[in-house]
């Protein structure tokens, strides 16, 4: 059976740490960089289509766009630097190059203004700047741009007009090259003579001017060899300046701390001047890079937590420092890691959550962020429940089940499970299940019982797995362990433990008796029955999920590199791979239907994959399936709110349109008084201009005569001058035709004064060659005896030759020999040593041989031991995070028992010194006990009265309490009443101003009002505009204000009741306390004689 396949559908989030990460293609469509893919997204009607990432590449590093807007470069970071050029048109891979020397990744590329030439910058200790014809992949110049051990290469671009005209910049480089021939001519530096600084960015903002942006927040314009201006950082400016881009007005910068800067052209010696410094991110991120549309309209940022912002380039000026006018320019993602996803079965809606505090709900269908919630901790897991209304949400300190409702995410339950890693809804929702450190809860979910305590794992549990028919569950932790669990008694059923593993995903298989299993061992497991029953390697990659389809015909897994694997199913080992993020997926959900698989990852992307069944087979989604449900969460307050306010708005929109009908009445009866003005003016302007058009129709019928004699005079004034020039002309060409016989007489007498010049010139010259050719002949023949005296001198020099050649070749025979023989006793010797070290050699390639499959079992060990190290510093750091806030914890306790003790030891000594009174005043009471007797009865009758009192006070105090509660809600409802009647004065306002702009645009439209078309035209327009749907009934149910009228006089007069009722309370309980007060007196009184008669007694018998 083959494995379904698996394609990009949609992406939420962003690659922010690429060079050039965002670029414009038109007004509606922009491109950028998403996990291990690159993104051409349209905000309009928000498609995407994706530029797929090169196999067995790392990331992506650097993006760029050709200036036709008709490919795209994408550098990918891989044992060799590859750069993949894409068609924008259909989408395809034009040219694939490959870095010449060891270079890894590119920082940074450009095209050329022409398109045809594409630029690289590599990284590494190198620095090699590139330059190809990339389609034909050929390199035309490649020269090392770093300048030492500590230089950092950040951007290269070429000017906008010439093609040959480059620039670099980097940690203590700028540099300018021309390239001709294929070779780099560095132009002269205006930066030498200045201490070399951190130079982040730099722009073309001219045919041979830059500007550059430094770290240390300053501002410089180059222009050829000199620097034009210098713009230093204010003290109040950020520390740098991580992107600069120039545009028609100016240049915009990018800082450090969330702050984008505007600099307009001038005419003063700074060039710029900075004229608005506006904060995009509240939190001091980096604006890593800025795009500008082509019409200027529109400027987006990409920010470092991986954002893109954009706000309007038109009317910047009006925009303030903190205005709201700066949005997302799709939507706001996670900026780093997404812990948690869930998938919802009843709405196309999906869950997130990251450790950037935040839970984001997503509808998948309409490709938007539905709803977003910061909170006050970080969170962990997530789980949607089927119905849609609730979610699950393991936070840093507990763990709360929450309702969604209309607009808000408000917490329902709260459990005290601390950084929960994992929770689950059932598939029929009635019950959730949460891992609490080693330990899995069991919860119903509509009573929030604890239903179940699943214990046996000794580590943290890293997944769970409902069942089918939810009465069993799979969980698998970092102890190694596999466990099995009964629902419904909580036993464990099955176990498979390894202890080298460390199990991060297990789920059970659609017929429920097997299960499959991913850890650190990097391998895909099935067990049933608790034994092995399939082991299978996924390539050597770290597997970190596991998924298995609804329908259980696709099996999913997910890598440390990025990638989803799709495995053949049933399991024989066969796989396919489509990298999807730049860093690990960490959870993984899929859709009922089976038709959608959605990842999350370290990277904060959300990505949505199709599913495609390679075999004709049904599945979920060729079965009819319920409808998305529509139902949403509305708290009563809200609906009765809304529907209050709808009541509210609905009566003064009725009320409105009758004043307008009768404004409209008012208007068309001075309109049509105004008319009839106009129009007998009009006939009377007609009258007079009619009359002056009698007067100028006369006017030009005199003209007419008049312009006539002219004419005819005019034309016999002209014939006459036409016989007088054609009477000169012919005296003029008698004239040249006499000149013309002269000339020609001339040049026959040149003719014959030239041929007789000629003949002596030949004869002379044929006399000088007579004279050449006998000196040469003589000299001729000198030449060729001297000739006959060199061959003579040859041939006896070619005899010595001969004899020298003769004896050096009998010399020569006899060295060979003797070389012979002494070179065959060498070469049986170098044979010998040959087969002794071709033997030695043998050896040392075998153990060369195991050295390498040591070396790489050792890097297999290696990544392992990397991978738990990775896995050990986070548990570290989570570890870290608890001792911190426990010490803290005992810290506070240390110190409370420590002002427990000293207050126990005060206390200690105070009763010391009280035990001694004591013991001196028990004789003294003894003795006053015997004299006390008769008054202690009436003392006691007096507490008796005393209590009875007491307790009539405190229940007056509690009437009173209650009185006081009631007033508060009064005064609640009377507040409530106030803001209603606030709110009702702004919305008076609002629409008194709506109707002063009715006006307005009414008198415009009034000056039309002679004019019938353009009048129709404009009240058509103002109908449209203010009236969106067309006008309900004005007739008011008489029932409801009635009603309404009955139920204010009602709570009129119970709050009138409520008033008197309060009035009469206070008075009567002023009376009480005035009576009780009164009583206390009289007794305190008695008290004080009992006091003095017992103090007179112990004086009398002292006596």
């Amino acid at each position: 059976m083959t494995a379904p396949g698996i394609l990009h559908r949609h992406v939420f989030g962003v690659k922010g740490d690429v060079r050039e990460p965002v670029s414009f293609l038109d007004e509606q469509t922009v491109i950028y960089a998403a996990g291990h893919n690159t993104v051409v997204y349209n905000t309009e009607n928000r498609s995407q289509k994706f530029l797929a990432g090169t196999e067995k590449t790392e990331e992506i590093t650097a993006i760029t766009v050709s200036p036709n807007k008709k490919f795209a470069a994408v550098a990918e970071r891989s044992e060799k630097g590859t750069i993949t050029v894409f068609d924008l048109q259909s989408l395809k891979r034009r040219r694939i190059l490959t870095a010449e020397n060891q270079c890894k990744d590119f920082v940074c590329m450009a095209f050329s203004p022409d398109s045809k030439q594409l630029m690289a910058q590599g990284g590494g200790q190198d620095w090699f700047l590139t330059i190809w014809i990339w389609e034909k992949a050929k390199i035309i110049g490649s020269i090392k741009t770093g300048g030492g051990v500590n230089s950092v290469l950040y951007q290269c671009s070429f000017s906008p007009r010439d093609n040959n005209l480059l620039c670099v910049s980097g940690n203590g480089v700028f540099k300018q090259f021309k390239l001709a021939d294929g070779n780099f001519k560095a132009l002269p530096n205006a930066l030498n003579k200045r201490e070399p600084q951190n130079y982040l960015c730099h722009a073309w903002v001219g045919d041979e001017r830059v500007a550059l942006g430094t770290e240390s927040g300053d501002l410089l314009v180059i222009d050829g060899a000199e620097l034009k201006a210098f713009l230093p950082r204010a003290p109040t400016d950020s520390n740098s300046i991580e992107s600069v881009i120039g545009f028609s007005k100016g240049l915009v910068t990018g800082s450090d701390d969330g702050t984008i800067a505007v600099y307009d052209k001038s005419d003063d010696k700074d060039l710029y001047r900075r004229t608005k410094i506006i904060r995009i991110d509240p939190s001091a991120v980096k604006v890593r890079h800025l795009a500008i549309s082509h019409t200027e309209d529109q400027l987006v940022c990409a920010t470092e937590n991986n954002q893109l912002l954009a706000l309007p380039l038109t009317n910047i000026d009006s925009i303030k420092t903190d205005d709201a006018a700066v949005q997302s320019l799709i939507f706001s993602f996670h900026p780093s890691h997404v812990s948690g996803v869930d998938c919802c079965i009843r709405k196309p809606l999906i869950a997130t959550c990251g450790l950037d505090k935040s839970v984001r709900i997503w509808n998948y269908q309409e490709k938007q962020l539905e709803l977003m919630k910061f909170f006050n901790e970080e969170a962990h897991s997530v789980a949607f429940h089927p119905s849609g209304l609730h979610i699950l949400v393991g936070f840093s300190d507990k763990m709360r089940l929450m309702n969604l409702v209309m607009d808000d995410i408000r917490p329902l339950k709260e459990f005290a499970i601390k950084t929960c890693k994992e929770c689950r809804f059932s598939h029929g929702g009635q019950l959730f299940a949460a891992a609490n450190g080693n330990t899995i809860n069991v919860f119903a979910t509509y009573t929030c019982e604890n239903v179940a305590n699943l214990r046996g794992h000794n580590g943290k549990v890293r997944s769970i797995c409902w069942s089918a028919d939810d009465s069993r569950m799979v969980t698998c932790g970092m102890d190694g362990a596999v466990y099995e669990w009964t629902v419904k008694d909580g036993k464990r059923i099955g176990d498979y433990v390894l202890k080298s593993c460390n199990y991060t995903s297990a789920v059970f298989a659609a017929e429920g008796r097997s299960i499959y299993c991913v850890g650190t061992d990097r391998r895909l497991k099935e067990i049933a029955d608790s034994n092995l029953v399939r082991e299978l390697d996924a390539g050597g990659t770290l597997l970190t999920q596991v998924y298995l389809s609804n329908g259980g015909r696709g099996l999913f897994t997910a890598s440390d590199t990025g990638a989803v694997q799709v495995w053949s199913f049933p399991l024989t080992g066969e796989f396919t791979e489509l990298p999807c993020h730049s860093q690990a997926i960490t959870h993984m959900a899929i859709s009922l239907d089976d038709s959608m698989l959605i990842t999350v990852g370290d990277d904060g992307l959300v990505t949505l994959l199709d599913i495609r069944e390679k075999e004709a087979r049904a599945t979920k989604r060729d079965r009819e399936l319920l409808p998305f449900a529509e139902e949403i969460l509305v708290t009563k307050s809200d609906l009765e709110e809304k529907t209050n306010l709808t009541n509210e708005l609905r009566q003064k929109v009725e009320e409105l349109q009758m004043q307008n009908d009768y404004q409209l009445k008012l208007k068309d009866m001075t309109h049509s008084d105004r008319i009839k003005e106009l129009q007998d003016k009009a006939l009377q302007d007609m009258e007079a201009e009619k009359q002056r058009f009698e007067a100028l129709q006369a006017d030009k019928s005199d003209q007419e005569l008049e312009f006539e004699e002219r004419l005819k005079s005019t034309e016999d004034r002209h014939a006459q001058q036409l016989q007088q020039m054609e009477a000169t002309f012919n005296q003029k060409i008698m004239a040249e035709v006499e000149r013309y016989q002269q000339l020609v007489e001339e040049k026959e007498l040149l003719n014959e004064r030239w041929d007789e010049q000629n003949s002596i010139l030949v004869e002379s010259h044929e006399r000088l060659m007579q004279e050449m050719t006998d000196d040469y002949e003589f000299k001729l023949q000198e030449e060729q005896l001297a000739l006959q005296r060199v061959r003579e001198e040859k041939e006896d020099l070619q005899r010595q030759l001969e004899e020298t050649r003769r004896q050096v070749e009998e010399d020569a025979d006899q060295e060979i020999e003797e070389l012979k023989d002494k070179y065959e006793v060498k070469l049986a010797a170098e044979r010998e040593q040959h087969l002794r070290l071709k033997g030695e050699s043998g050896i040392l390639r075998k153990k060369f041989a195991d050295q390498l499959k040591e070396m790489e079992d050792s890097k297999d060990d290696n990544k392992a031991l990397l991978a738990r190290q990775k896995e050990l510093y986070h548990q570290i750091s989570m570890l870290e995070k608890e001792i911190t806030g426990l010490k803290k914890e005992i810290r506070e306790r240390d110190e409370t028992i420590g002002d427990k003790e000293k207050r126990i030891y005060d206390l200690k000594k105070k009763n010391q010194e009280l035990e001694k009174f004591k013991f001196v005043l028990d004789y003294k009471i003894k003795e006053l006990k015997r004299q006390m007797e008769p008054r202690e009865e009436e003392v006691l009758a007096m507490k008796k009265r005393i209590k009875e009192m007491d307790a009539e006070l405190q229940k007056y105090h509690q009437n009173q309490e209650e009185l006081q509660l009631t007033l508060g809600e009064r005064k609640l409802r009377l507040d409530g009443q106030q803001r209603e009647i606030l709110d009702q004065r702004q919305r008076l306002n609002e629409s008194r101003a709506t109707i002063e702009q009715y006006h307005k645009e009414l008198h415009a439209v009034m000056q039309y009002i002679t004019e019938p078309k353009p009048l129709k035209e404009a009240v058509k327009a103002l109908y449209q505009r203010h009236v969106t749907t067309p006008p309900a009934g004005l007739e008011v149910d008489a029932d409801m204000q009635n009603e309404y009228s009955r139920q204010r006089d009602y709570l009129e007069k119970t709050v009138d009741a409520l008033k008197t009722k309060l009035n009469k309370d206070l008075a009567l309980h002023r009376q009480d306390s005035l009576r009780i007060l009164q009583d206390n007196v009289a007794l305190i009184k008695e008290i004080n004689d009992l006091r003095r008669e017992i103090k007179a007694l112990k004086q009398g018998r002292g006596g």
